[in-house]
């Protein structure tokens, strides 16, 4: 199963790890710096827990390929999806696609982001490759900066409601990575409160793992009975 996951520096796995993009070199920097080495992780100890790899079915075996840029809009995503997801060789059968952020930052409204982010959803899936969703997760100062998380509450509630209504299965970063208080929990943040340490990584791996891959995988096991 090949899975690609197209979005910014979250999923690029900035500041620690840097992905090669041209799908050729190697990446480089700290491989744990990544929320696909964790998922691919937990996807094949929890294949292992279930006995599936003793089966030999390459259908368990999760491979990840980490197309994420720093500093990336929805609309630039948009403008690589083709190449970078849709002609990609050989063909994903998933996507993740994990955007938004950036846009919030540049005071780009939630309703032309969403928008983004479902004709990103609409390529993937009208090119045969089952799209992954998730909300927008916090950051340090979610709760002090009051217009900024006002905005990321009306696109995260956009988000969910297209999902649901389209049978996407997505993660819940924002409520998963958040604090009592409702900011990114600290030792998940980076220093600039915006980017992830190697434990938010792990965390947001952990996140798409039970909200969407632990399900997936028992979906495909009880299948094989």
């Amino acid at each position: 199963m090949i899975i690609l996951c197209l979005g910014d520096s979250l999923t690029a796995g900035y500041p620690g790890y840097g992905p090669a993009i041209d799908g050729i070199s190697y990446g480089y920097g700290n491989e744990k710096s990544q929320y696909e080495y964790w998922l691919e992780k937990m996807c094949y100890e929890y294949s292992i827990q279930k006995n599936c790899y003793l089966l030999k079915d390459k259908s368990y075996h999760f491979s990840f390929i980490n197309k994420g840029i720093p500093g990336e809009l929805t609309s630039n995503l948009l403008e690589r999806i083709n190449v970078d997801l849709i002609k990609n060789k050989p063909k994903p059968d998933y996507s993740i696609i994990i955007g938004g952020t950036n846009d919030l930052g540049w005071g780009i409204s939630p309703d032309q982001i969403a928008f983004n982010i479902k004709q990103l959803h609409e390529i993937s899936r009208e090119g045969d490759i089952v799209s992954i969703g998730s909300t927008i997760p916090p950051i340090r100062r979610e709760q002090s900066s009051t217009e900024y998380r006002q905005k990321k509450n009306q696109l995260n509630n956009l988000l969910v409601e297209y999902f649901v209504e389209n049978g996407i299965s997505f993660a819940d970063l924002y409520v998963g990575m958040m604090n009592k208080n409702g900011n990114l929990k600290k030792d998940c943040a980076y220093v600039d409160g915006l980017h992830f340490s190697e434990e938010g990584y792990k965390q947001m791996g952990m996140i798409l793992f039970n909200d969407v891959f632990k399900n997936l995988l028992d979906d495909r096991i009880l299948k094989r009975r």
